[in-house]
């Protein structure tokens, strides 16, 4: 009795969940997280590419963080660099803090503690927890005009990025 119970509720369980697997599969950003999730990475980068040149924001960071991290294509950090401006320039966190990194080790761009400070800011405002740590890492190599200039980039590129 107990073992047929467990079946039906393993049933109605199955069913239920069907509808809202059905609908997930249905948008082509989760079906290429899918795929990424599986580990096909050239398949991922792929489904991923026409998302981000027709504008999504978050396959713009997701490509750029495949490029960056050689998923699917050789490493290309020049292009991912692209994609995460893309992908700022929508206000994605996470494209702050990647860009953060990128002047802060002076990779694609010279090494800019002012810029590395002024996206890790960026990303910290825009509630990126791991932010926090790098900006902190950047804070005392930044004098006070260093200080004042970073918060001019920031306030200029707020002005300038769409809201998500």
């Amino acid at each position: 009795m107990k073992m047929k119970m467990n079946l039906k509720l393993v049933a109605m369980l199955a069913a239920l969940a069907m509808p809202v697997a059905a609908q997930a599969s249905d948008d082509p950003f989760e079906k290429a997280m899918e795929v990424y999730g599986c580990g096909d990475y050239p398949k991922a980068l792929k489904a991923f590419f026409p998302l981000a040149e027709a504008g999504d924001r978050w396959a713009q960071y997701q490509v750029g963080m495949m490029l960056e991290q050689g998923q699917g294509a050789e490493a290309d950090l020049r292009t991912a660099y692209d994609w995460y401006m893309k992908a700022a320039k929508q206000g994605v966190a996470d494209a702050y803090f990647a860009l953060g990194q990128i002047y802060s080790r002076g990779q694609v761009v010279a090494a800019d503690p002012v810029k590395a400070y002024s996206w890790f800011d960026l990303a910290v405002q825009a509630g990126h927890k791991v932010a926090v740590d790098w900006r902190n890492m950047e804070a005392p190599k930044l004098g006070p005009a260093d200080l004042q200039a970073a918060r001019k980039i920031m306030s200029d590129w707020l002005e300038k990025v769409r809201k998500p």
